[in-house]
């Protein structure tokens, strides 16, 4: 529960707004909004690469921030094809993924929106005969526009908050 003043002690931030009128047309943007995020992490999980590049639009781009290149700016995928090809050698190191996302919170306007997700992503791999896992806590900042009634990703910007990386036990 949000207290915009606790009983003793200092006063703390004031809540934001928050609406839970189903009826309201922002409540479908949201729930679409999720539902895109979730569809991605869906679609990693199952190497659906083809889906996963069909959730962005043809000129989006996929931005990773804690991958540099030599010049130390972050790489960025553009177009479908740039993306189709950085999921593919992405996700072939990895066993297995599961991606646990958290909370979001976006701003809708009109056919854009903007926000920012969270997510723990769990990759299971091999290194020199040992299996193990690496859990990265992930900040996706997002940009979405609305286009032929259906949300995509315009632009996706991945930032690693922390990792574990840690041998698997087999149980």
């Amino acid at each position: 529960m949000c207290l915009a003043r606790a009983r003793t002690g200092p006063a703390v931030p004031a809540c934001p707004e928050v609406r839970d009128d189903v009826n309201d047309p922002d409540t479908a943007d949201r729930l679409a909004l999720r539902r895109l995020v979730d569809s991605y992490a869906s679609g990693v999980d199952h190497r659906d690469v083809a889906g996963v590049t069909g959730l962005f639009t043809a000129e989006g781009e996929l931005v990773a921030q804690f991958h540099r290149g030599e010049d130390g700016i972050p790489v960025v995928r553009s177009g479908h094809d740039d993306i189709t090809g950085a999921l593919e050698e992405g996700l072939r190191r990895y066993v297995a993924t599961t991606h646990v996302v958290g909370g979001q919170v976006v701003d809708v306007d009109g056919d854009k929106a903007r926000g920012e997700t969270t997510c723990l992503a769990h990759h299971v791999y091999e290194r020199a005969g040992e299996r193990r896992l690496l859990v990265m806590a992930i900040r996706y900042h997002d940009d979405f526009v609305r286009a032929g009634g259906a949300w995509r990703f315009a632009r996706r910007d991945l930032h690693l908050d922390w990792r574990d990386d840690r041998r698997l036990d087999a149980s």
